[in-house]
């Protein structure tokens, strides 16, 4: 219960951004699968090391290698995106296939074990 909950407050905490006023509330599934993400990495590894550097290396190359008029980071980038935003079928590959990977390869890296007793 409680990862479900923190990563529903993540997700919210984002409610905000004019990112989710331009292309949807459905952009909350990438927010709030983000936020599972972050909780199963921080519960597993039982600190908030790892959640923390991604969290910051996230935003910190997204604001740097593109940016639009609508973003909540806009910075001075790479690349501008000028065409009118979608939400698209990427938001779910990043939370059902990239992110699972990326806990699978973090479980294999750091041994992480008893599952069951640090997700519950």
């Amino acid at each position: 219960m409680p990862l479900f909950t923190t990563s529903i407050i993540f997700g919210l905490l984002h409610i905000l951004n004019p990112e989710i006023q331009k292309i949807g509330y459905g952009l909350l599934i990438y927010y709030i699968g983000t936020g599972i993400f972050f909780g199963i990495v921080t519960l597993m590894d039982e600190g908030v090391e790892l959640s923390s550097g991604f969290h910051a290396s996230n935003n910190l190359v997204a604001s740097l290698l593109v940016t639009a008029d609508w973003t909540a980071f806009e910075t001075y980038s790479i690349f501008k995106f000028i065409g009118n935003p979608s939400l698209s079928k990427e938001v779910l590959l990043y939370v059902f296939i990239i992110y699972p990977l990326i806990i699978f390869f973090l479980s294999k890296k750091y041994k992480w074990a008893s599952w069951q007793t640090k997700i519950l």
